[in-house]
């Protein structure tokens, strides 16, 4: 197992945003159906300024907002959870310190960590910076009674789980858009379409309905087999110009499909594990919209 460095995986910082797509990816990806987000956020002393009975509820409804939007896996959590607080024991912790695991924040109002295997995450601990003022409000930021920002825990809360999730910051990559995955915090309380658009292309569409394509073969997303090339085939709505697979075990090739709306790829397999990604041409650019994780059997 490998661990990304906690302050580049999900450093949340303050000022502004500005408005065309631009999601960047982390690399790497769920691969489960229910990820569990144990939730310890502690006595939020009192209902916050949104109305949240505690800083745990604030937290929960950014996990529904992601759920509404991508199709799988979905967020589950522990609420008030009691689970061991420590790094690489394969458990989502959400939590207040004034650390990550000794290391200073430097500077960040909130980090997400990040342990992985084979592009695969394990493990994405969430952890807010308890030398910031907090509550849970919408609309523009506010001034803490101290001084300085008083930070929305479910807006940045809702930049922290898009890092679980695998995205990244558009605007460290050159990106102007408007999006609540950019690195530092702004008036935006809610995910923008540039946010959504990266986390479908990811994981698909919640309910399936405007998934650009999908695979109809095989069925299943983790399938084995003995053989060293499989047949794929799928679907793909009308607007798609071109499909491409990509076997993430053969780098820097694509294989383009046979057909559009009922395509066809026959892709060579490595012996080990293979990650198929399906990608599309829309006209405006390559989408990746889904992925199927074949085991070749030696």
């Amino acid at each position: 197992m490998t661990r990304r460095s906690v302050a580049i995986a999900g450093a949340f910082a303050l000022s502004c945003v500005g408005g065309a797509l631009g999601y960047v990816f982390l690399g790497p990806v769920l691969d489960e159906d229910r990820v569990v987000m144990h939730l310890q956020l502690g006595d939020s002393g009192g209902r916050l300024m949104d109305g949240s009975p505690s800083w745990n509820t604030a937290a929960e409804s950014a996990l529904a907002i992601w759920n509404a939007y991508i199709r799988r896996p979905q967020f589950a959590v522990v609420r008030d959870s009691t689970a061991p607080i420590q790094q690489g024991n394969r458990i989502n912790n959400v939590f207040f310190s004034s650390h990550v695991y000794g290391t200073g924040f430097g500077g960040a109002v909130a980090i997400t960590t990040e342990w992985s295997s084979r592009g695969i995450r394990k493990e994405g601990d969430v952890i807010f910076n308890t030398d910031y003022a907090w509550n849970s409000y919408r609309g523009p930021l506010r001034r803490a009674a101290s001084g300085g920002t008083l930070y929305d825990l479910r807006r940045v809360a809702l930049h922290e789980f898009g890092h679980v999730l695998g995205l990244d910051h558009p605007d460290e990559a050159g990106q102007i858009v408007n999006a609540i995955m950019n690195s530092r915090v702004s008036n935006l309380d809610d995910v923008a379409l540039d946010d959504i658009a990266g986390a479908q292309a990811l994981y698909g569409v919640r309910g399936g309905g405007g998934a650009l394509a999908a695979f109809t073969k095989p069925r299943k997303a983790k399938i084995s087999t003995s053989r060293n090339r499989l047949v794929f085939r799928g679907t793909a709505r009308p607007r798609v110009e071109a499909v491409y697979l990509k076997n993430n075990r053969i780098p820097r090739r694509f294989f383009l499909a046979l057909g559009t709306g009922r395509w066809r790829a026959n892709l060579r397999l490595k012996p080990g594990v293979n990650r198929i990604i399906l990608q599309v041409d829309d006209g405006v650019r390559i989408r990746k919209i889904g992925r199927v994780v074949v085991t070749r059997r030696r």
